[in-house]
């Protein structure tokens, strides 16, 4: 028996180890994300079926807690990105518009210390499966090397995201 990548399939007793490697390597895809985009904090994020998503992987000083505070806010870009299957770029949190856009995520994300937010929506044609967010404490926009190199990390991601033992 052959799992999704064509590998064997992990044998049950395996199953924790398999995960925790596949743990250890989402959470690589963020690291190396925020290097390579000066980040001060990366997000990956899983959709539970048809459902909200939820926080796959984080890295930096505030990934996981922008990834909290816009699950328990339920608004956000991320969210966005999700439901509509496009990138959402939000250069600077400190706008007038994004302030009416997400009212309690725009102050809640500045007063933990981020200016901006980048997310890639992680997608199987039109089905959303998640989400790679990148997190800035400036408000400047992403380099078209810097698009080109995330869009490139989340082609890793999503096979890590999908893959499960059979």
């Amino acid at each position: 028996m052959f799992g999704l990548t064509g590998a064997p399939a992990t044998a049950p007793h395996d199953v924790s180890t398999w995960l925790e490697h596949r743990k250890t390597a989402i959470r690589s895809v963020c690291t190396v994300c925020g290097v390579t985009t000066n980040a001060a904090g990366t997000a990956i994020y899983l959709r539970t079926g048809h459902g909200p998503i939820c926080l796959s992987a984080s890295s930096g000083f505030c990934g996981e807690e922008i990834a909290e505070l816009q699950s328990a806010l339920g608004e956000g870009p991320a969210f966005e990105a999700v439901r509509q299957n496009w990138p959402v770029f939000v250069p600077n949190l400190v706008d007038r518009a994004t302030s009416q856009r997400w009212p309690l995520f725009a102050a809640a994300a500045v007063t933990a210390g981020v200016e901006a937010v980048f997310v890639f929506p992680l997608a199987v044609g039109a089905e959303p499966l998640g989400a790679l967010e990148i997190h800035r404490d400036t408000g400047e926009g992403l380099t078209p090397d810097e698009i080109v190199t995330v869009v490139h990390l989340a082609t890793v991601a999503l096979p890590l995201l999908l893959d499960v033992p059979q």
